[in-house]
């Protein structure tokens, strides 16, 4: 060591060391023990995840019936499996019973109360027939859309529940006959805002079966109008443009309507709605017929994405 340093040593005074009591009069730091920072740390943590579970909306809760009382199209089992992805990043989570495994003799809604109704935010039908609800049931599912929760009808949920008209006025309209399965339709996109159509574009070329709905309550004096071609349920009330905001039309100047049944040019012939009832909403869509548009087709599948997230009240 240098003379130089040792004579600056001589004249260096080392820092007041922290006591636990007083210091030239002022009260000194207390030393932070360690379970004292654990518990900070733990307060800094849980505050941030308390942060992030507010910034993050919780998850809504969907049931889908896909019981089938007349006719059990194939596309039942890949529309639940293809609902139930598509709400995997879409934000609901989808609850099926597997209805459409049920023989149309046996069908089961046991379960179908106000009380199992009260878990969910929606409920999808891809249902068919005059279902084997009590009255109480029915009532049940108008009040629980009414109350201000989602439906979304796909396909042959027109065909469900001819002999109660309350639910037809909830829906929109009932399904009278096929326009044609598996032909091309272009249909006319009237709504290009609604996240059900706002992936389309103008104009939606697609394969699919198409439906003419009932268009007036069935009349004894014209016993052959407005009655279900298929099954012959008589159709209690008709669609109007008046009552639903149609936001999928056939486009009759575009397609090839030649083998269509009862289609002609400039008709009108509504293919997916939206309708409020009560609180609630009410979404429905003919299509979704093909088995095969329910897993390989994306279009559609962001289709029936929009819609159900429009009813649950995540997208406007």
């Amino acid at each position: 060591m240098s003379r130089k340093t040792a004579s600056s040593m001589k004249h260096w005074t080392p820092a007041a060391p922290i006591w636990l009591g007083k210091v030239r009069g002022r009260r000194s730091i207390r030393p932070m023990n360690f379970l004292t920072r654990v518990v900070l740390l733990a307060v800094v943590v849980l505050s941030g995840l308390a942060g992030l579970t507010a910034q993050q909306p919780s998850r809504k809760k969907l049931l889908f019936l896909t019981h089938a009382g007349l006719y059990k199209h194939t596309s039942l089992g890949p529309a639940e499996k293809a609902v139930i992805e598509l709400g995997r990043t879409g934000g609901f989570d989808v609850t099926t019973v597997e209805g459409y495994k049920q023989e149309a003799e046996k069908l089961d809604f046991a379960f179908f109360t106000p009380e199992y109704l009260a878990g969910f935010d929606g409920l999808m039908l891809m249902t068919n027939g005059n279902l084997p609800m009590t009255d109480a049931q029915k009532e049940a599912l108008l009040d629980f859309v009414s109350s201000g929760k989602g439906f979304v009808g796909a396909h042959c949920a027109a065909l469900t529940f001819y002999n109660y008209p309350a639910f037809g006025d909830m829906l929109g309209g009932y399904y009278r006959r096929s326009i044609r399965q598996n032909a091309i339709g272009v249909l006319k996109v009237e709504d290009p805002s609604h996240p059900a159509t706002k992936m389309l574009g103008g104009s939606w070329p697609l394969v699919d079966e198409f439906y003419h709905f009932g268009t007036a309550p069935w009349d004894a004096a014209r016993p052959k109008d407005n009655i279900d071609v298929l099954f012959g349920n008589q159709i209690p009330m008709g669609l109007s443009r008046d009552r639903v905001h149609v936001l999928l039309s056939l486009d009759t100047a575009k397609t090839n309507i030649e083998g269509m049944a009862d289609v002609v040019k400039g008709g009108d012939y509504p293919q997916a709605w939206t309708r409020n009832y009560g609180k609630g909403r009410s979404f429905y869509t003919s299509l979704g017929h093909r088995d095969d548009i329910w897993s390989n087709d994306p279009v559609f599948r962001a289709h029936i994405n929009g819609e159900i997230r429009w009813a649950l009240g995540i997208e406007d």
